[in-house]
């Protein structure tokens, strides 16, 4: 046999669906981290002050949350596309495979 591989498309796309499960528990992070941001009694009476010394960060926090989130949905998205370019080629090989062993040179 050839120096091939085998994919498992299904691994593929399971793995697809864990990062989006994971990409998608960003919009609790946000909202979480929205409340807190907004909120002055957050922290409570005492530490009250620190909401806005951690305004600033919260600010920062949320930028790079959606630049995380944003990968994420690039890696699904791209991850579902070679699934779909594997089920092709396979598809098309398959045809070939058929076609050869009818006789009919159709492919």
């Amino acid at each position: 046999m050839g120096d091939g591989y085998v994919v498992d498309l299904e691994q593929i796309r399971a793995h697809a669906r864990n990062v989006e499960a994971i990409r998608a528990r960003f919009d609790a992070v946000k909202t979480a981290s929205a409340h807190i941001a907004q909120d002055d009694q957050a922290y409570g009476l005492l530490c009250g002050w620190i909401a806005a010394v951690l305004e600033g960060r919260h600010t920062r926090q949320d930028e790079l949350i959606a630049q995380v989130e944003e990968n994420l949905a690039l890696v699904v998205e791209e991850l579902g596309a070679t699934a779909d370019e594997y089920t092709e080629v396979e598809e098309s090989n398959a045809r070939s495979i058929t076609a050869a062993g009818s006789g009919t040179g159709d492919g």
